[in-house]
């Protein structure tokens, strides 16, 4: 009989493992279960953000994907029948230390996470279905079905992290509100034969569906079509090849399939992502259209959003309401994300009057730079924050009161919600060049701090929910940061989440202040930081 302080991961892709691993290494008891028996050999989700990117650079795992994929370093609109690039979106500028997408087949992604969680001590239980989840207020009662045995197991926390046809979303009675008329796609993973270079995702603009090439590690890409309904069975090569000869300007031949599906998306997404301590993710959560490459990546998120959290309250640290902070960051985004999919795929076979409008849109987005900028940080997924967050609190000499707690506007360029910038020049004491993601790869949170003001006093405070860190202009030895442009801004303090959001920033280094934070806000109890904290 489990701990009722573990967590049970239902879904073993890369949602799923995410979350694991992020709760394994910030202390939590985890276990993982997966209704496949064995790993998916099919490509699915490809490609991976910056902003995903960042986050998993705390597992240690991108130097490893990186082998295995593909870097692209740009995206661009291409008129189908043509093969004229309307516009094109260099991703090259963007203010991160992987200013590109990296191109990686699913099963490539899933042994990699699936081996940092070995690393980790997480046992992934194969061929196991959740089949019914009854909880009350202390913890969750499953029934765990293989295929000669069901059992009936205790937890206490679920995350399901199980798709699309998630049954833990079933389980609970949650189901996916939004459009649902469907769209149908025909996609392979194919050898492509073309003189289009390999660096760069293009979308294939036309009247009777969009076209999606996404290059892969070698010869190997990505193909989607945007068709009618099918009929039985799967598309053939042959199929594919006219698709292509179509849409793509005849520009792209196929050849050595591996896979070839056709798979229908809707756009919808549930009303909660809390249910009491079962907590829904990725694609149990929400569901949309492929255009953008935004699924897995805001599954990726939603993970990292949640685990920092549930780590904290499954060990006692923090208590439960501290997991409504998920719904109310992360509903929004999944919100966001199918309204920006279902654009982009119509902008893709827009006609007549809309197609003027969308060819205005697509000069803009590729000629102006403040524009192009833009889509790059929002294609990225950089630009996502939690201002209006109920963890997010700002203080300093221009104060109100937003959404009944502190909030005080004005002078540090720091912004309590947004991912915590990561300026060019920051380095240690020794000159090495650092990056945020580089600091967050120990468990737990950063305190930034401005020239070390009240450093003992704060990590008394903070204990060992996480380390504080001096930030000067130059270096006073210690292991400090050095910012020598004062490219952060900070002026007192900055809380950094594990998440890499800010959670505090304040133009003062008051350990009062920080203290209200931990206990007001992350509902940290008295006793907790003392006792035992989230760096285990």
């Amino acid at each position: 009989m489990a701990d009722t302080r573990d967590v049970l991961v239902v879904g073993a892709g890369p949602v799923g493992l995410t979350t694991a691993c992020q709760l394994a290494r910030l202390g939590a008891s985890v276990r993982v279960v997966e209704q496949l028996e064995r790993p998916t050999t099919e490509s699915r989700a490809v490609g991976v953000h910056a902003r995903s990117l960042e986050m998993l650079a705390s597992l240690g795992v991108v130097d490893r994907l990186e082998a295995r994929g593909r870097r692209i370093g740009a995206l661009e609109m291409v008129e189908g029948r043509t093969g004229r690039t309307r516009a094109r979106i260099d991703l090259a500028g963007t203010r991160t230390r992987h200013p590109y997408v990296l191109d990686v087949a699913q099963p490539d992604t899933e042994e990699v996470l699936a081996e940092r969680a070995a690393e980790l001590g997480i046992v992934v239980q194969r061929g196991v279905a959740l089949t019914a989840l009854d909880q009350d207020p202390d913890g969750v009662h499953v029934t765990l079905r293989t295929a000669d045995l069901g059992r009936i197991e205790r937890f206490g926390w679920v995350v399901g992290a199980d798709g699309g046809h998630s049954s833990t979303r079933r389980l609970v009675g949650e189901r996916l509100v939004g459009g649902f008329h469907g769209q149908h796609f025909a996609m392979a993973d194919v050898d492509v034969d073309t003189t289009l270079s390999p660096d760069t995702i293009r979308m294939f603009l036309h009247p009777d569906g969009m076209g999606i090439l996404f290059p892969l590690a070698g010869e190997r890409a990505r193909v989607m079509f945007l068709v009618d309904e099918p009929g039985p069975g799967d598309p053939t090569l042959e199929r594919i090849q006219e698709l292509a000869d179509a849409r793509m300007g005849g520009l792209v031949r196929v050849r050595d399939p591996r896979w070839l599906t056709y798979f229908e998306v809707h756009h919808a997404q549930v009303p909660r992502y809390r249910h009491g301590r079962v907590l829904l993710a990725g694609d149990a959560a929400h569901v949309h259209s492929p255009a953008g490459a935004q699924g897995m990546n805001t599954g990726v998120q939603d993970a990292a959003n949640l685990a920092w959290k549930l780590a904290l309250v499954a060990r006692g640290i923090a208590t439960p309401e501290l997991l409504d902070s998920y719904q109310a960051e992360r509903h929004p985004v999944g919100a966001e994300v199918v309204r920006a999919t279902t654009l982009l795929t119509d902008v893709g076979t827009a006609t007549g009057p809309e197609s003027l409008l969308r060819d205005a849109a697509l000069f803009v987005a590729g000629h102006v730079r403040p524009a192009a900028a833009a889509a790059a940080t929002r294609l990225a997924e950089l630009a996502v924050r939690y201002r209006d967050s109920p963890l997010s609190v700002q203080h300093g000499r221009e104060h109100g009161r937003e959404h009944g707690r502190e909030h005080r506007r004005g002078h540090s360029r720091l912004r309590a919600g947004d991912r915590v910038p990561d300026p060019a020049g920051l380095s240690r004491p020794d000159g090495g060049p650092v990056a945020i993601e580089d600091l967050l790869a120990e468990p737990g949170m950063l305190l930034l701090v401005r020239d070390g003001q009240q450093r003992g006093a704060l990590q008394d405070v903070l204990a060992r929910l996480g380390r504080v860190l001096p930030v000067a202009r130059e270096a006073t030895g210690g292991d400090g940061l050095v910012d020598p442009d004062d490219g952060l801004g900070l002026q007192g303090l900055a809380l950094v989440r594990p998440d890499g959001h800010l959670g505090l920033v304040a133009d003062t280094a008051d350990p009062a202040l920080l203290r209200r934070y931990l206990t007001d806000t992350l509902q940290v109890t008295a006793t907790a930081p003392a006792a035992r904290g989230l760096r285990g």
